[in-house]
């Protein structure tokens, strides 16, 4: 019997070791082979990222050469009020070497487009000359100003419409332009 309490209390000892030695170290280890799995995963990224990061580079000068060149056609401007009446007086010239008269020119409102720092101006312009003089200034305008996007056309004339009619042309115009603070 005494044979029987010493192998009794040699499993209570073995089995109170698994529990209080051999489980705890066993939990312990499965603790740092996750954190060491979470960590080479990191690292295992970062080296990705390293790989490519040339490739990044290169792409992301890529993007900026193709947002430089999109925004080509926007004029930067660093004071929205010169630039007004720099654009009403090159349209005047523009019109007079055409043997046109701008009659009416009115900057209406400056809408901030919120993306590159594009503005949207709208313009009200009225020309006034022979018909075929009005058409020809008309396709200068939208030649030269790549950043003008004309809404709206309205023509008055009287009697037969000749390349010799006087003619009233109204146009509304949007125009884009790239603010920029003064350096």
């Amino acid at each position: 019997m005494m044979q029987n309490k010493v192998v009794l209390l040699g499993i209570v000892a073995v089995l109170a070791f698994v529990r209080f030695a051999v489980v705890p170290w066993h939990e312990y280890q499965q603790s740092k082979y996750q954190q060491l799995d979470a960590v080479t995963k990191r690292l295992q990224r970062s080296e990705a990222l390293v790989e490519q990061q040339q490739r990044l580079i290169e792409m992301q000068q890529q993007q900026q050469q193709q947002l430089a060149t999109m925004l080509t056609p926007f004029p930067k401007v660093t004071n929205p009020s010169a630039y007004r009446l720099q654009l009403q007086q090159q349209i005047q010239q523009l019109a007079e070497e055409n043997g046109v008269a701008v009659t009416f020119f009115d900057w209406l409102s400056d809408t901030p487009m919120q993306v590159f720092s594009l503005s949207r101006g709208r313009i009200s312009l009225r020309l006034k000359g022979l018909a075929g003089n009005i058409m020809s200034t008309h396709s200068l305008i939208e030649q030269r100003f790549p950043n003008f996007i004309v809404r709206d056309v309205k023509a008055n004339w009287r009697n037969d419409l000749t390349p010799q009619s006087e003619i009233e042309l109204s146009l509304l115009v949007e125009v884009d332009y790239q603010e920029q603070e003064a350096q």
